[in-house]
């Protein structure tokens, strides 16, 4: 008889540390990986004790799944490990004929931490969600009760500040808008917390991945910024709509509001046929808006980098999902592995960081702006640049129909 499985929303803790190891100097190393599954359960463990992370963060853990071996694969890892973790359910995974072979439930699944140091586990209950399982997930193949949540643990390692990280696996079937909104519900929590705990990390599959060919599927890109921006992968729009608007900027994220159509068309378009919001025009609900302003946190990766490539599509679509974003703390190493994606589908990033000093916290925001100025590969503002040409052209064709 398998134990009693947690409802989604809740949250299970497994300890299997035997002793408190030593810290490594002042730094900590994080991993953040999406484990797909625990498919490939050995090769993951592997990975695992060969890099040795004291923090690692991990998405689409199952638990007694037919399609994974109908093993707890959470507690398997902890204590193979010797960590401590803990394990947020989203989804209940129900029988049913409707699943493909690969797909089979009959347990749960959901996200974990799992720390060699004292961590203490709470769960962000989300209030936007961009997909409706318990009505629609028969829709998919894949029936099941439940929804996203994010897990947080704040771990407390020997000789270190306070660690506070977030978990996060964002809704794939979704678009832009549904995991901005979502995703802007985690600022808003780590803002409420920087006080007490300046330091933290947000380490997720965000699944940003709205671009290339999967702007023509409905499936994946289900909003109006699946045509809205073009020029850029969905991965360099956030960078430079979400990360690049810190709460010291202003009340609201104008970068979002003004996200479909400038400013100036925006007033211009209002003035010819009434009254208008931002909400209307960038899709964005005012209390999105709000919360979507970056209270520190810095990618220390290129916002073009790749962790997922689906070999289906000849290379045609690939994209950065996975994120490692920083708060009051300087990386000083960062590895990428599994790119042959031998292990899961998902590439890890692991960072070594040092925890700011108290001096360089009262300097949060110049010491967030210097690290966002990093070298990149890509070119961000000149796709924004093509994009904006776009959809002035857009704008004018669109005030030429109105006009006539």
């Amino acid at each position: 008889m398998h134990e009693q499985l947690p409802f989604p929303g809740e949250l299970l803790i497994y300890d299997y540390r035997k002793e408190v190891p030593p810290i490594r100097g002042d730094a900590i190393k994080v991993l953040q990986w999406n484990v797909e599954r625990n498919y490939e359960h050995e090769a993951i463990i592997a990975t695992l004790r060969k890099l040795d992370p004291d923090i690692a963060i991990l998405q689409e853990i199952d638990i007694h799944c037919k399609r994974s071996g109908g093993r707890n694969h959470m507690q398997e890892l902890c204590e193979t490990l010797s960590l401590k973790g803990g394990f947020v359910c989203e989804f209940q995974e129900l029988d049913s004929p409707l699943r493909r072979p690969r797909d089979e439930g009959g347990g749960v699944h959901g996200n974990a931490i799992l720390s060699k140091y004292d961590v203490t586990f709470g769960i962000l209950h989300h209030r936007y969600h961009g997909y409706n399982w318990d009505r629609d997930g028969e829709k998919l193949r894949e029936p099941r009760k439940g929804k996203r949540y994010t897990l947080i643990g704040t771990v407390q390692a020997p000789h270190l500040p306070p660690l506070r990280c977030y978990s996060v696996h964002l809704e794939v079937f979704t678009g832009i808008i549904g995991r901005i909104s979502a995703f802007s519900e985690i600022f808003e929590d780590a803002a409420l917390h920087v006080k007490g705990t300046p330091h933290q990390l947000i380490f997720g599959d965000l699944n940003t991945m709205a671009h290339s060919i999967a702007r023509l599927s409905s499936k994946y890109a289900r909003d109006r910024y699946r045509y809205l921006s073009l020029g850029q992968t969905e991965s360099a729009w956030w960078d430079q709509k979400l990360l690049r608007f810190h709460r010291s900027d202003g009340p609201v994220n104008y970068l979002l509001a003004q996200a479909a159509i400038p400013a100036f068309l925006q007033s211009f378009i209002s003035f010819l046929i009434g009254s208008s919001t931002h909400e209307r025009w960038s899709g964005f609900p005012p209390g999105v808006l709000r919360m979507a302003r970056n209270p520190g946190f810095y990618d220390p990766w290129d916002p073009e980098d790749v962790t997922l490539e689906n070999p289906e599509y000849f290379g045609l679509f690939k994209g950065k999902l996975d994120w490692t974003l920083l708060r009051c703390l300087e990386v000083t190493q960062k590895w990428c592995g599994n790119k042959d994606y031998s292990a899961s589908d998902h590439a890890y990033l692991m960072v070594e960081a040092i925890p700011d000093k108290p001096d360089q916290i009262e300097q949060e925001y110049m010491t967030w702006l210097h690290r966002r100025q990093r070298p990149l590969k890509s070119h961000p503002f000149i796709h924004a640049r093509i994009s904006m040409a776009l959809l002035v052209l857009l704008s004018m064709v669109v005030l030429n129909v109105i006009i006539s």
